[in-house]
């Protein structure tokens, strides 16, 4: 009888969007669970936009250009203020991710930070092969970016060449003997082309409460746009929104 209840409050949330279907703009990692959303319902999300990252899903909420917005951090304080409402959804990890052939499997916080500010530039300083180092990171719009600043750069400044968009990181270590990048774990399912590294001994996995690099993921709405959206992000944090969640993230429920 519950399993039949559950299957009838979907339909019923799913039926009042699809209509018109909502406008999401924000975080290309949150945007990976968008995509199945709208392939699971078809109708729910009519249109995606991740160029802008989790920046811009902040922005468009409250300049009214999308109905949900994407965040994958901590939503800033003077978007809330503004009257922004925040719904924390799951919880992701960026992985450190280095050529598959690359014999280094595990850094330390610090040994990451000296990598990516460029006074490490030499994989034989770690214990790898003498072959310089490439670093590659996520633009500024990134949410990936500044919460690997926040948690492992400690105030120190990048030194590294900038891809765009997010995604393409995988693409460029994958191409790259001597590559490392910064990457929402999101993007890395089932991919053999790259290998993830143990940081401060703890394996990259987004279920260890202990690795050192993890992040909240919210949707953000505003004004009638909350009202609009609320159904979605119910469907969201019930058993079925988060069983697809889940294929990528760490639920919440």
């Amino acid at each position: 009888m519950r399993t039949l209840w559950i299957a009838l409050l979907s339909v019923f949330i799913i039926s009042q969007i699809r209509a018109e279907g909502l406008r999401y703009e924000g975080s290309s990692t949150i945007g990976r669970f968008i995509e199945e959303a709208r392939r699971a319902y078809p109708g729910s999300i009519s249109s995606i936009k991740t160029k802008s990252e989790s920046s811009g899903g902040e922005r468009c909420t409250v300049m009214g250009r999308c109905d949900i917005g994407g965040v994958a951090r901590r939503v800033k304080p003077g978007y809330l203020k503004m009257g922004v409402v925040a719904t924390l959804i799951g919880y992701d990890a960026i992985a450190v991710l280095v050529h598959r052939e690359n014999p280094v499997s595990s850094l330390s916080s610090r040994q990451l930070r000296d990598i990516f500010r460029g006074t490490i530039r030499n994989w034989k300083e770690v214990g790898g092969i003498d072959a310089p180092i490439t670093v590659y990171i996520t633009n500024k719009r990134s949410a990936t970016h500044s919460v690997f600043a926040k948690k492992i750069m400690q105030g120190y400044r990048y030194s590294a060449v900038v891809v765009e968009p997010d995604a393409d990181i995988l693409k460029k270590v994958a191409a790259d003997l001597g590559g490392i990048g910064q990457l929402s774990m999101s993007f890395l399912q089932g991919d053999r082309r790259i290998k993830r590294l143990s940081i401060d001994g703890e394996p990259p996995t987004v279920d260890n409460i202990h690795y050192p690099i993890t992040r909240p993921l919210y949707l953000v709405t505003r004004g009638e746009a909350t009202e609009r959206a609320r159904p979605f992000i119910e469907w969201t944090l019930s058993p079925a929104g988060q069983r697809i969640l889940k294929h990528y993230f760490v639920g919440v429920r």
